[in-house]
């Protein structure tokens, strides 16, 4: 390695996640750069090496200082004159020093020496500093500044924090984030032989198999980068073998023929059955109801479930027993007084048409016109079947309320058959696009209740989910702050700097000031599923992607061309 100096740390050195260093030139070191400093923990223990990142970088000169105001512009010098004066000053925020007992990276306890040698790094120093067990990690893209060639230096996440413990990606639109959740959601399925589901409201990730044919990035020859050249072959050629096996990437959709025709067919229906929802959340659906119109719903429900006693329950039977059916419904002899009286009035006819529009709007729900309600083991599969999953539950079209019942349900569903003491499924990864719409901050939404739990419970049960929004300050922090690993993109909207920051620890000042400035496909990754906070430019995915903004002007053409 090369042992030139870029500089020495100056000033108060004990708060290792701020810390300044004088650059010998103004070519020293750029921002972003990874240096290292040499120092020793313990009186009688080795020297190591403390990792660190210039965050930001000062550059001024006692000639040119703006207090000089018009006079700048009539300073001249003499010809070969030297130049005195410049100052230049960079922050440092250390990562740490990789424990040579554990393992670990570790932040120092004790002050760093002032006046210390601030040196570069290459990619062979950090490939060690991040080393990482390939088998059990998934590799996201690599090290900013380090991204092509032979010096390129790999990021990996650890698969099994990163999908038990919970994933936030959070973004403004068109940095990335899809993208990034696509490379990710690919290699748990092809390469780690995951189950994965996405809830996905605009349809993106459904163009996949657009016309019941698989479709993949044709741009792959052009890569820079070893390791995909050859991960995306071999991933392409698992979702080939999936989907000959009967597994890979399936879509579950509303029954409207507007699905049939995208999917051509390839598509599978819903039918969900609405007995499996609790009260609380047949409540959230139907906002607005009246005590009574709630009591109505409630007896409807439970007469229907005694009636119906074969399933999957026929949910226009239960629509029956708010219509025409209600007399029926009278006479039945568990009613109490206060039900009975309700039943009398107006209520039933108001919460047969709510229900009503809620269900034609979602058009999700078992019928005795199919074939056969949705089996969730079917979806994700048990731990006994060895073939992994990409669910796409296309929500297209539908509007908010629909979205969030489908999802509530369906999530519902998982976690309810992954705690069973009998019958579990796999380990599942839910991924949950525009989140801040299924569990916003202050509101009421259908599925945000079930999301909450699963952010408390799902981890036991093997379920874990990946909240992906472009407006992190509508986002419940109670489901963000059980997310342990977090992905930040580009972000420049203050409200949703200060929400990461106050629900986050993972985060510090400097890595919200370098947000605003990422480029597409840039991310600062921090959390459990790796070793410290790193800046990557996330790699290339292998099946199409379709979040990208139309290109309108090659839509649009010329008049008369």
């Amino acid at each position: 390695m090369t042992t030139h100096i870029l500089g020495r740390l100056v000033g108060n050195t004990g708060d290792p996640t701020n810390l300044s260093m004088v650059l010998n030139s103004s070519f020293a070191g750029r921002r972003g750069e990874f240096v290292r400093v040499r120092h020793r923990e313990q009186e009688d223990a080795a020297q190591t090496d403390v990792l660190a990142r210039i965050v930001s970088i000062s550059r001024s000169n006692v000639l040119y200082n703006s207090g000089l105001g018009q006079a700048v512009t009539e300073l001249e010098l003499l010809p070969g004159a030297h130049v005195t004066g410049e100052q230049i000053l960079g922050k440092l925020e250390a990562i740490g020093y990789k424990d040579p007992d554990s393992g670990q990276i570790k932040m120092p306890r004790r002050a760093l020496d002032p006046g210390s040698p601030v040196e570069p790094v290459d990619f062979q120093f950090l490939s060690a500093f991040y080393e990482f067990q390939e088998h059990s990690s998934l590799h996201i893209g690599n090290l900013v500044g380090y991204e092509r060639g032979a010096s390129a230096v790999p990021v990996y996440l650890e698969v099994n924090r990163l999908v038990t413990e919970h994933l936030a990606v959070l973004a403004m639109t068109g940095s990335g984030k899809s993208y990034t959740v696509g490379r990710i959601i690919e290699r748990l399925v092809a390469i780690n032989n995951g189950t994965v589901v996405v809830f996905d409201p605009h349809g993106e990730y459904g163009r996949a198999l657009a016309g019941a044919q698989l479709h993949f990035n044709d741009r792959t020859d052009e890569l820079d980068d070893q390791r995909d050249r050859v991960a995306l072959p071999a991933i392409r050629d698992a979702f080939k073998r999936l989907r000959e096996a009967g597994a890979g990437i399936s879509v579950y959709s509303p029954q409207n023929p507007s699905f049939r025709q995208k999917y051509a067919g390839a598509n599978q229906e819903l039918a969900l059955q609405f007995d499996r929802f609790e009260m609380d959340d047949i409540s959230e659906i139907l906002p607005g109801l009246t005590e009574p119109q709630q009591r109505v719903l409630d007896v409807a429900i439970r007469y229907w479930v005694s009636q119906e006693r074969t399933m999957p329950r026929d949910i226009n039977r239960l629509r029956h027993y708010l219509g025409d059916g209600i007399d029926d419904v009278r006479q039945w002899d568990e009613l109490s007084p206060a039900e009975a009286t309700a039943l009398n009035g107006r209520s039933a006819a108001v919460a047969s048409m709510k229900l009503s529009r809620v269900l034609q709007e979602a058009q999700s729900f078992y019928h005795s016109g199919l074939p056969a309600a949705t089996d969730i083991y079917e979806m994700i599969g048990r731990p006994t079947d060895r073939k992994g999953r990409l669910v796409i539950v296309d929500l297209q079209g539908l509007s908010d309320t629909a979205k969030q019942v489908i999802t509530a349900l369906i999530s519902s569903e998982i976690l309810r058959v992954a705690s069973s003491k009998t019958d579990r499924i796999r380990p599942s990864f839910l991924v949950y696009e525009e989140a801040h719409n299924f569990a916003p901050a202050g509101e009421s939404a259908v599925s945000h209740r079930i999301i909450k739990k699963i952010a408390g419970e799902g981890r036991k049960f093997g379920v874990g989910f990946a909240v992906v929004s472009q407006r992190p300050s509508k986002l419940d922090p109670d489901v963000t702050s059980q997310c342990n690993t977090l992905i930040a993109m580009r972000l420049k909207n203050p409200d949703d700097q200060r929400f990461i920051a106050k629900t986050s620890d993972m985060v510090s000042a400097a890595d919200l000031d370098q947000l605003p400035g990422l480029s597409t496909g840039e991310a600062l990754i921090c959390g459990r599923s790796i070793p410290a906070p790193l800046l990557v430019r996330v790699g290339t995915k292998a099946l199409v992607h379709g979040g990208e903004s139309p290109e309108v002007l090659n839509i649009w053409g010329r008049f008369g061309g």
